[in-house]
């Protein structure tokens, strides 16, 4: 375990640990804020004690408030929450890698803002996960982290002390099991990459401080490799992050890792559904494949082998023949694989071992010898993924335990020396069968061409659909150029209209609709303009005639 301050927790001891064995927590509620309590039982017998209290910053808990707590409760030791992993130099922490990618793009004058899809709580490919407590807790620690890339703006890889940072992380949120975080991009280059969908795939780097086993719950943490705990050999479990801190953020090439699909996320005003995201997160899991062994009856060790007769009784025990009766969890324990993502499936399903004797299921010698000839190489192998393969060693290694016999060592599958035909094989020369599996073939083939034929046609369509539409989009955007160009035709502000209509073709719908507003708005002052009082012009001859008159009256003469 890791040494107090917690990065993201006030702690209260009670107890000094070294006089009892942790055995679990709670969760508690103090005016109105969660705090967890730590029970431990005392090595010197007795019942189980308060042990200590931990005081998560996320529920909104002071040091004032959590110190005051820990006194009025007779605690005996209060440290506050400690400084973030990245101050403390990385001490402590086991760095982990999450594969992300961008969520939404904002574009401004002054801001440029990229949201990320930071991380979830399923347990993701390479075989851990975070609980959605230890997410909660952690995603303050992403505000003020740096997102970047390598020097000269490589994204193959973290270069850590030489990584270039490219933006700082000013907002985070967790919706529903997924945290999100939003970035301030301040490089004008590393800008321009991410909304041209240049960039997108992002590599989150967390700093772990407490890990367990998420079936018996043992502390990993102070293991070397956690990964060799006997739950996760076996796939039976998978390590569970409950305590960890966001490190950094960096943009990645994502075509060399597994996960390239990714690579199309990211891109100018794009905008992704966050419950279609979590769920894509959430297919990156694949079930652990290798079945978890459970001891069965030995049958004979003589016993023969033949592992078609096998399979269809082992298939009729579990409820077959047909697959809507079958038991699959039943099915399953007689073999020491079967496709996760596919587990209704006979097809699904390798290195059968078991078979059923007296109407019960017995493990076979001669199958599980030949199971393990297979899996390490004899008689081409069998394909599995090269995550499971160890997990099935494990599983046939306790099968071969059983009776007594010394397992080969284990080596990733190559072509060994394939012993001699007998009780062992999995495979025959029946011809029956192999036209049973030719015509499986053909079958598969056949499928596989309609499926392509489908595709295709779907293209086509979608194709077809996507013409359509830009035809309709031209059509209404030449409407809108002619209703811009006769509302600027009437406020006077077109003295050439091809050329103006050519001009109005090139720009947007937002900018016509704005052209034809102020047109509008100019035709309409031009209508109601009152013009200056002119110079009296309407009886001109007249006028004079009187001034002359006057003129007669006051000096006697005229000027015409």
């Amino acid at each position: 375990m890791f040494e107090i301050p917690y990065p993201n927790e006030h702690a209260c001891r009670l107890v000094d640990p070294d006089k009892v064995d942790v055995v679990g927590s709670e969760e508690r509620e103090h005016e109105g804020k969660k705090y967890r309590v730590i029970y431990g039982k005392p090595k010197d017998d007795g019942g189980a004690v308060e042990q200590a209290y931990r005081y998560p910053l996320s529920e909104g808990w002071t040091e004032a408030e959590a110190r005051a707590h820990c006194k009025e409760h007779g605690g005996i030791l209060f440290e506050p929450a400690g400084p973030s992993a990245s101050s403390l130099g990385c001490s402590g922490g086991r760095e982990r890698k999450f594969l992300a990618a961008v969520h939404s793009i904002e574009t401004g004058e002054e801001e440029r803002m990229a949201t990320f899809y930071l991380m979830n709580t399923t347990v993701n490919r390479n075989g851990w996960g975070v609980s959605d407590k230890a997410l909660e807790e952690a995603l303050p620690t992403i505000l003020r982290k740096p997102i970047g890339c390598g020097p000269d703006y490589k994204i193959d890889g973290h270069y850590f002390e030489e990584a270039m940072d490219v933006g700082v992380f000013v907002r985070s949120d967790k919706p529903d099991g997924y945290a999100l975080g939003t970035a301030e991009i301040t490089d004008a280059k590393a800008w321009e990459y991410l909304v041209s969908g240049e960039w997108g795939p992002i590599s989150v780097i967390i700093l772990s401080y407490r890990e367990t086993c998420s079936k018996c719950g043992m502390d990993l943490t102070s293991m070397e490799d956690p990964y060799s705990h006997d739950c996760i050999v076996d796939r039976m479990a998978y390590v569970l992050v409950e305590s960890f801190v966001f490190e950094r953020v960096d943009f990645i090439d994502l075509p060399a890792v597994p996960q390239a699909g990714f690579i199309n996320v990211a891109g100018s005003q794009t905008q992704v559904s966050l419950r279609l995201l979590a769920r894509f997160y959430e297919a990156q899991s694949r079930q652990a494949s290798a079945v978890s062994w459970k001891e069965t009856p030995r049958a004979p060790e003589d016993r023969a082998w033949d592992v078609d007769a096998a399979e269809a009784r082992v298939r009729s025990w579990a409820g077959g023949p047909d697959k809507e009766g079958v038991d699959w969890s039943k099915y399953r324990t007689a073999f020491a694989w079967y496709d996760g993502d596919d587990p209704e499936n006979f097809g699904g399903y390798k290195l059968l071992h078991h078979d059923v004797v007296d109407g019960s299921l017995h493990v076979v010698w001669g199958g599980v010898k030949a199971s393990m000839q297979v899996l390490l190489g004899a008689r081409d192998g069998v394909d599995l993924p090269s995550g499971d393969r160890r997990a099935v060693y494990n599983h046939l290694v306790k099968e071969y335990g059983l009776f007594d016999k010394e397992p080969p060592e284990y080596h990733e599958s190559q072509s060994i020396e394939d012993p001699a035909q007998g009780p062992g094989a999995q495979t025959g020369s029946n011809p029956e069968e192999n036209e049973r599996k030719k015509q499986m073939s053909d079958e598969l083939q056949q499928r596989v061409t309609q499926l392509e034929q489908q595709l295709n046609d779907e293209t086509k369509a979608r194709e077809a659909a996507d013409e359509r539409v830009t035809e309709l989009e031209a059509k209404i955007h030449a409407e809108i150029v002619d209703s811009v160009l006769e509302a600027r035709s009437k406020a006077g502000l077109v003295t050439d209209a091809d050329a103006e209509r050519e001009m109005l073709s090139g720009q947007p719908e937002a900018v016509l609709l704005q052209l034809e507003a102020d047109a509008v708005k100019t035709a309409k002052r031009l209508a109601t303009r009152t013009d200056p009082k002119a110079k009296y012009a309407g009886h001109s001859d007249e006028l004079k005639t009187a001034i002359e008159d006057a003129r007669q009256r006051l000096f006697g003469r005229r000027n015409t």
